[in-house]
Parts: C-alpha cells; structure tokens; sequence
C-alpha cells in the first residue's frame, strides 16, 4: 500500500478551515437564537397591545408585529425548504463488469492507495477526470460513496501510465479525510447563497403580505434592516470560510499530485501535465468546426479521431515532438510565451498553478522502471462504441437545417489545414511577427538610406524573437503593478523576479521597469527599421519597391483608424448595458433615447468602414449583406413597456461582425506586408 504523510502546511490549512466551518457554525446558531427571540418576543408585544387596548387598530398592528418576527425567522432557516438537483446529464454511466482492463487498473489503484472503490464511474468528452459525490445536507454527517468521472477528451489524449496516474490522483482526493470538509462547506455556500441571492421566492411573499395592508406595508421594513444585517455579517463569513477552504484544496491538490507520483513516477505526471492545454485546445478547436458547420448539417458520429488529429496537427505546427502518437510538450515550450516576472498569490484559487504542479514533481524525482505507453484507450472494451455514444448526446439537441451529413475526416483536416495555413505568418519570420506588429516607421527617412548590413539570421534569430516575448512579460507585469500601486489591487506582498516586495514598493518598481521597457522597445523599433531596410533594397532590385511602401502605408492606416473603430464596438457595447440592470420605464426611455443617438454615429462609421479599401478583403458576402441590412433599418430595442429581445440580438450579431472584420483586416493587412517581403527574396 502506498503511504504518502500529511505536510504540516496540509495539517494546518486542515485545521484552519474547519475552524473557519466552526466559527460559521457558532456565527449561524447566533443569529438563529436572536431571530427565534425576535419572533417570540413579537408575539408576546402583539398580545399585549391587543390585550391593552383592544380594537382594530392595534389587532392590525399587532398581526403586523408577528408578521415582521415570522419572516426574519423564516429568512434565516429558508434554505431548508430549497431543493437543489445537480444535473448530470452531460454524463454517461458505464459498467466496470464490461472493461476488464479499466476495472483491473482501478482494483489496482484502490488496494495500493488504500481507498474505497468507486460507486459509480461515468465518461463525458471532456479533457479532466474527477471524483464527485452527492453533496447534499446529510453528507456533513453520513458516509457518502463516491464516484469517478473520466473525460475521454483526457483518455484519448494519455497513455496507459498516465491515465493511470491522473486517476491515482483521484484516488488520493478519495484517500483524504479532509474531502468531508468539501461537503461542509459546500453547504456553508448553499446557505449563504441562499441567504444572499436565492430571494425570489421570498420575496413574492413577502410582497404579498404586505400588500394585505398599509400597517403591514410599513412594519415589513424592519425585517428587511434585520436581513440586510444578516447579509452583510455572512458576506464577511463567505470570505473567511472560502479563503481557508481554498488554501486546504491547493494542499489537497499537492498531497493527491504525490500520491500519483508515487504510484507511476513523476515523469508521466509531468507529460500528461504539460499535454493538457494542447489536448483541451485541440477539443475545443473540434467542437468549433462543428458549431461552425451546423448551417452546412455537417455532423459527425465520433468526434476522438479529429481530436487527435487536430492535437498532433497541433503539435507538428509547434515543433513540439510527437511521442507514442502524443504530443510531448515540454516545460520551456510555455515558459518562452510567460515572460512574466510577477507572482502573486491568488488565495481564491483552488488549484496550484501548473508550474507549481510540475516543480514538486521535479522536486519529487520518483523514478519508477515499468511504463505502459500504449494509448489509453486500449483501457476499454469496444473505445469506439464509448465515444460514438457521448458523441451523438452531446450532438442531440443541435436541430439542423437539413438532413445532416456526416464527414470523411479527411474534410475536416483540410479544414484545420486551411485555418492554418490562412492564419499563420510564414516560418521565415521565426515567430517574430506572432505576437509584435511591425512598427510604425518613418519610412521617408528610411528610404534615402535603404542599406544594412544585417542578414536575415541576424534580424529573426530566438535572441531577436526573446526581445518580443520579454516585451509582452514586461507589459503585462507594468500593467498589473499599476494597479498594486494605485491599491485597485489590494494586497499586502507579491514576488518579482525571485524577490519579495511589500506593495508600498509596486511604484518603485514601476519607475524602474518603465525604463526597462523602453530600452526593449527601442531595440525592437531599431530592428524593425533595420528589417525594413533590408527588404526595401531587395524590392529596388526587382523594381518593387512602390508596392513594398504602399502595403506598409496601408497597414499603418489602419492601425491610426482601428482604435477609434474599435472604441465605437466598445462604446455600443457600454452604452446599451442599462438594458441589463432594473429600471423604471420612464427611465429606460430616456437612456434608449441616447443610445439610439449614438446608434446613428456608428452607423456612419461602419457605412465608412463597407466603403474602404482596407477593410474589403475581410468583409465576407456574409458580412456585407448583415450590414446593409442593418444600415437600411432602424432597429426599435424598446416598446415602452419591454424590450425587443430578437433586435438585440441582430444588434449584437452586428457588433460581433463588425470586430471581426476589424480584427480580420488588421491580420490581413499585416500579413499583406509580410508575405510581399517574402516575395521579393
């Protein structure tokens, strides 16, 4: 049996949270007590003004008074009327009885860990595995089995090591004690939400009782203070009992990682790790062509093969090498695209962070001599038959405008060919272009001294390319500092580059690295010119040259113009989020009034943008046929007395179109310059 000891940090993050459950508890029982008084006391008040002075005047009142203790009771022990369903439909339940393999994998891991075996083990297409139990009231208090879910996204994208360690991890959360804390809570939250938010039905009544009677209209009031009281203590509770619980479920996370690390090594840990954004992108990535294809009735029975398809496709485009049929993603592939220097502890997360995850394996070092890499899949009887069937649910709500028609494979991997092959800057450039725009250039000054003597190794070499990447880390880390220093991030120390600050020192910093940023930004706009240079000399050689300046021109155009279009998509966003907050009707009218006002500006300047030069490579037929339709009829979002939910939606549509093709003009023209300079070598 694999014994894996509890850290003290665990131990401690144990003890704080339930402490923070008890003092909940004891918070809870308090209030509770003050709120039965409050109704007793009520009573006793109304019986004995009823008994002083009897007539109508104070019967009311008196019913009145016992009303107003009644709902402050009720509000405080509601959610015990509240039943809550956890849906699972999304899942599938499969039988153990008919996969040997996985049944004999999970035997194992039971015996070695020391656990319970499983109630129930479901599938679903997801990239994740998970263990989940009915987390209703008795469960503080009753042995609850619990049950196992595999995505088979995750084993369609694992070997049979891996797999078997992802759900030793599992089987460690099944392990832990402190799992029974999630249960608690988990009902801490339900009441507090319930307390909080969950007030519709409450409410009604509470409305209807009071429309019985003035006197009872007036009294209600003081049980609305006292509940506005309650709210305001257990939204300070929620913090308390959240961050604890949130510190215990990183150390959980930890201790589980360990116990797989034990039972397969750290290494499988390490690679599945590491695939698990590739391999949930690349799902992500199937599931969108076929969204995308719904209007086309292009379906599909199985969705697995075009996942792994599409995450070798992936990988090969990477340069990320293909192992055992998957792709083995190492450590520095992500730490070339984080450049950032700045960590900050996030107490709200319930999970380390991935390189966190992978530093304690490494720092584990289990080394075990026995790997299975053959695909997990061979885990099940008849794999195909599994992911045919949570194929066809998850497409079973989707109505097709036609029969729908299923695909060769081979249509959708020209598909994804053509996506990348559209969307990609050519090899050449070594990733400079991916996330830096060309700067823009003087280019009268550059052409009166057009030659360099830099060569192309030279201008896109990983040194060049770094400069970009560490200008991006650099941005976002000033970004996030910023704020620290102007306290809209309120936090008490945060780490840079290794070393420790108090957030009193964020400007400092700020001071430092702005200077940092700009010596980096210089180096890049030198480049740029340099660049430039190089690719005009060779474009005077084959009387290019013209063109080269036209496409630079074209594209620094509509840079200058795609912040102020891009503030009109924002500002009609801003400008219409009224229609999503509670207001009186005089008062949406007034505001649909001015939307409606600045609707029209927008509407000159998307006619501008259909008739513009620049923008016409990325207006589709599609978009040019929403758009004058929509410039030819003024929508009405707003009769007076409710809104028109199908002209919100074209609007939107509208909007979503409208950044599309500015985004898409912005990469076209940008890739225009690019491909030309290629052109001309």
């Amino acid at each position: 049996m694999s014994t894996v000891k509890i850290s003290p940090r665990f131990k401690s993050q144990t003890y704080k949270a339930i402490f923070s459950i008890a003092l909940f508890i004891i918070v809870y029982l308090l209030l509770l007590v003050l709120a039965i008084g409050i109704f007793v006391g009520s009573g006793y008040i109304a019986l004995a003004m009823i008994k002083a002075a009897p007539s109508f005047l104070t019967l009311m009142l008196g019913i009145g008074i016992v009303g107003v203790g009644f709902f402050i009771l009720f509000f405080m022990v509601k959610f015990l009327f509240t039943k809550h369903k956890t849906d699972y439909s999304h899942l599938t339940e499969i039988s153990l009885d008919n996969e040997t393999e996985l049944h004999q994998m999970i035997q194992e891991l039971v015996e070695e860990i020391g656990t319970d075996f499983p109630k129930r083990v479901y599938v679903s297409t997801e990239v994740n595995a998970s263990v989940f139990y009915d987390s209703g009231f008795w469960s503080m208090f009753l042995p609850v089995k619990k049950n196992l879910h595999i995505g088979m996204g995750l084993v369609n994208a694992t070997t049979v090591t891996e797999l078997k360690g992802i759900l030793a991890h599992e089987f460690g959360h099944f392990s832990q004690k402190s799992m029974k804390v999630g249960s608690y809570v988990y009902n801490v939250n339900k009441i507090i939400y319930n307390l909080l938010y969950d007030n519709d039905a409450y409410g009604n009544a509470v409305a209807s009782w009071a429309n019985k009677s003035g006197y009872f209209a007036i009294l209600i009031h003081v049980a609305f203070a006292f509940n506005r009281m309650i709210q305001y203590i257990l939204q300070f509770m929620y913090k308390i009992v959240n961050l604890s619980y949130m510190g215990l479920s990183r150390e959980m996370e930890f201790h589980a990682d360990e116990v797989a690390a034990n039972i397969v090594g750290s290494d499988p840990m390490i690679h599945s790790m590491l695939r698990m954004d590739l391999a949930s992108n690349s799902l992500e990535n199937v599931l969108d062509y076929y969204n995308r294809n719904i209007e086309n009735s292009i379906t599909t029975s199985n969705i697995f093969p075009q996942h792994t398809l599409a995450m070798n496709f992936m990988a090969n485009n990477n340069k990320i090498t293909i192992e055992h049929n998957l792709p083995k993603v190492e450590s520095d592939f992500y730490e070339r695209f984080n450049q950032s220097k700045l960590v900050i502890k996030n107490q709200w997360e319930s999970h380390p962070a991935t390189d966190e995850r992978v530093s304690a394996f490494k720092k584990l070092a289990v080394s075990l001599q026995q790997t299975d890499n053959r695909p997990a899949t061979v885990l099940f009887q008849n794999v195909a038959q599994i992911q045919e069937c949570i194929t066809q649910k998850m497409f079973a709500e989707i109505v097709y405008p036609g029969p729908p028609t299923e695909e060769d494979i081979s249509h959708f991997e020209a598909s994804i060919t053509k996506d990348y092959e559209d969307n990609k800057f050519p090899e050449l450039y070594n990733g400079y272009y991916d996330y830096h725009s060309v700067t823009n250039l003087d280019l009268d000054i550059l052409i009166q001294n057009p030659e360099t003597d830099l060569t192309l190794e030279a201008l896109f070499n990983n040194t060049t390319v770094e400069l970009v990447y560490s200008k991006n880390g650099l941005t976002n880390d000033l970004e996030t500092l910023k704020k620290i220093a102007s306290k809209e991030f309120k936090i008490k120390t945060f780490d840079y580059d290794g070393n420790k600050y108090k957030a009193a020192d964020a400007q400092l910093l700020v001071d430092n690295l702005e200077r940092e940023l700009a010596g980096i930004t210089e180096k890049i706009k030198i480049n740029d010119q340099e660049i430039f240079r190089l690719f005009y000399s060779k474009a005077l050689l084959k009387s290019e040259h013209t063109k080269l300046l036209e496409c630079y021109k074209a594209f620094f155009k509509v840079v200058a113009q795609h912040e102020k279009k891009f503030e009109f998509y924002i500002d009609m966003h801003e400008k219409f989020s009224f229609s999503y907050e509670q207001n009186q009707l005089d008062e949406i009218s007034k505001r649909m009034k001015n939307y409606y006002a600045f609707e029209k500006r927008f509407k000159a300047e998307l006619a501008a943008t259909l008739d513009d030069e620049l923008y016409q490579k990325a207006l589709t037929p599609e978009f040019i046929t929403q758009f004058e339709a929509y410039l030819d009829k003024d929508l009405s979002y707003f009769d007076g007395t409710q809104y028109d939910n199908e002209a919100i939606i074209t609007k939107n549509n509208i909007l979503f179109a409208y950044y599309s093709v500015l985004q898409r003009s912005y990469f076209l023209n940008h890739k225009a310059i690019l491909d030309f300079q290629i052109s001309l070598l």
